[in-house]
């Protein structure tokens, strides 16, 4: 199990939970398929998959934990045309025509009559707790996609006293200023890849890929006020990824030096292989993150 995408929390040093105790608080909230006019479902599951019961998975000291959703998919256009077909059918009834009020109840109608026979789709989202180095990490792509996980969480435990990552300088400007005076942390590289905003104006971007980021072409939009959004990073030849000025890590790869680690591992089931698969990955994460945050103090 290889995160993608990183949305990082610390923890308070109060929080203590053992898997044990997880367990036991998340059961009540298990996954349960979506009702046939229900729009979603929203649970946990076992990580691990397969047979497994388990809906937290400890290894290395982490528990990782698994929320599942599954929506039903009501496409906008079809809703649409049996509510016209349906307020042209009763306005030729009724000799007049629907008020405003009368078509959004209409509307509710159809979509209730839709939801049973609509398709369903499912999302797994992924996190874990390391209690020794006082984080829950999400795989998710924005810190939006990781409060629904955290939210579902706090509503499990009662409480979770988590923040995201806080820092005493600005990330694009401190990102900005690297590559500006190309003084990079000494285990940091910049990729080939860079998103700039123009903080004077809303939505003005410029996006550089498969590019040297230390060209004089490149700075040219650093001294025209441009600051980096988004940077392509080499941590330690370890990790590779789109380090983001909201500090979520997107994109995330480890180097074939770590995959070649966990290839080392024989594993003679699935569920060894996740086993050390996680093992490695909290273990390159613990070692990560600490320096993520260092950067910007």
């Amino acid at each position: 199990m290889w995160f993608r995408n990183l949305c990082v929390y610390q923890l308070a040093d109060a929080f203590s939970i053992d898997a044990e105790q997880l367990e036991e608080r998340l059961q009540p909230g298990v996954f349960h398929p979506v009702g046939g006019h229900d729009p979603e479902s929203r649970g946990w599951v076992p990580p691990l998959g397969g047979d497994s019961e388990q809906l937290v998975h400890a290894a290395s000291q982490c528990l990782m934990i698994c929320l599942q959703t599954e929506s039903r998919v009501l496409p906008p256009a079809v809703v649409r045309e049996q509510v016209e077909q349906r307020i042209s059918e009763r306005e030729d009834a009724m000799g007049r025509p629907m008020g405003r009020r009368e078509k959004a109840r209409l509307k509710e109608e159809v979509t209730l009559d839709l939801l049973p026979r609509a398709f369903t789709k499912s999302r797994r989202a992924y996190a874990y707790i390391d209690p020794e180095g006082r984080w829950l990490v999400v795989d998710a792509a924005t810190w939006r996609e990781a409060e629904l996980l955290t939210d579902d969480l706090r509503a499990m435990l009662g409480s979770l006293p988590v923040r995201p990552f806080q820092t005493d300088s600005s990330p694009a400007q401190v990102m900005t200023e690297w590559l500006a005076r190309d003084r990079f942390p000494s285990d940091l590289e910049p990729g080939e890849e860079a998103v700039f905003e123009d903080p004077r104006s809303e939505g003005a971007e410029v996006r550089c890929k498969r590019q040297d980021l230390r060209s004089d072409e490149i700075r040219a939009h650093i001294r025209a006020g441009k600051r980096i959004r988004r940077l392509a990073i080499d941590w330690d030849g370890r990790i590779n990824a789109m380090l983001d000025a909201d500090l979520s890590v997107k994109r995330l790869r480890f180097s074939d030096l770590v995959q070649s680690d966990a290839d080392d591992r024989e594993a003679e089931s699935a569920a060894e292989r996740f086993d050390a698969d996680f093992a490695i990955m909290t273990g390159e994460l613990a070692r990560f993150l600490p320096r993520l945050q260092a950067w910007f103090e």
